[in-house]
């Protein structure tokens, strides 16, 4: 296969990149090109048949990464590129909001249509998502916006086409962009699995699990708990 790894920079796009690197080659892109290079040698040494590493900053829009793809057919895309990951909807300035909404969602959205124009076959796509994307966090609304976004936009795409395969990966532990390696490849393997294995979503992580439980619980605790309180008022 060839694969575009998305945010290959990152903790969890190089231990995702490594997983996929054995018999394949590789379009690497991210921001940081110190580890970029680092993380195009060890897929070499991780056995892809080809690494290339494209340095940019999707912000500025898809059409540098498209010229760097070049011609050649794509089969998989692995997103784990985002510009708002490590932000608090607090902390955010003027000039973030139309930074993050054109590097998380719109430079994707413009890079998969000009990728159809391009090759007769959908390429597959593993998008790395969050839970959060499906609770109200306090403090991560904008992160979690985009990432709903960029989710719903996927899910139409590949309703208007049958060849497309899309696996939503929520994420639910928390990986140290620093230090969380192990983490990140337990995860790379975890979505290397349930890919293989045809499946369309994956919930990696207990916490996570246990968080989006509790979400959809609440409502129904506070039925009980409202009709506790009306049985309690009508006692004599």
């Amino acid at each position: 296969m060839r694969i575009l790894v998305l945010g290959a920079s990152s903790i969890v796009g190089r231990a995702l990149a490594e997983e996929f690197a054995g018999g394949n080659t590789l379009v690497l892109t991210g921001r940081d090109a110190r580890r970029l290079a680092l993380t195009e040698s060890s897929c070499r040494q991780a056995g892809a048949v080809e690494a290339q590493s494209v340095v940019l900053d999707l912000s500025l829009g898809a059409g540098p990464l498209l010229d760097g793809i070049g011609a050649r057919t794509l089969d998989l895309i692995i997103d784990a590129a985002s510009a708002s990951s490590a932000t608090r909807d607090d902390d955010l300035t003027a000039g973030d909001l139309p930074a993050f909404v054109s590097a998380d969602v719109l430079a994707k959205t413009a890079l998969l249509e000009g990728l159809l124009k391009r090759q007769g076959t959908a390429p597959a796509v593993i998008l790395v998502s969050s839970v959060l994307a499906r609770v109200r966090s306090p403090g991560r609304g904008v992160y979690a916006s985009l990432k709903t976004l960029e989710e719903a936009y996927l899910r139409r795409m590949k309703a208007g086409r049958p060849d497309m395969r899309l696996l939503v990966v929520y994420v639910g532990t928390l990986i140290d962009r620093d230090r969380g390696s192990e983490k990140a490849r337990t995860l790379a393997k975890a979505a290397a699995r349930a890919f293989k294995g045809g499946r369309t979503v994956l919930f990696h992580g207990v916490g996570g699990l246990f968080y989006v439980g509790l979400f959809h619980v609440q409502p129904l605790l506070f039925l009980a708990f409202a009709s506790l309180q009306r049985r309690l008022r009508r006692r004599p």
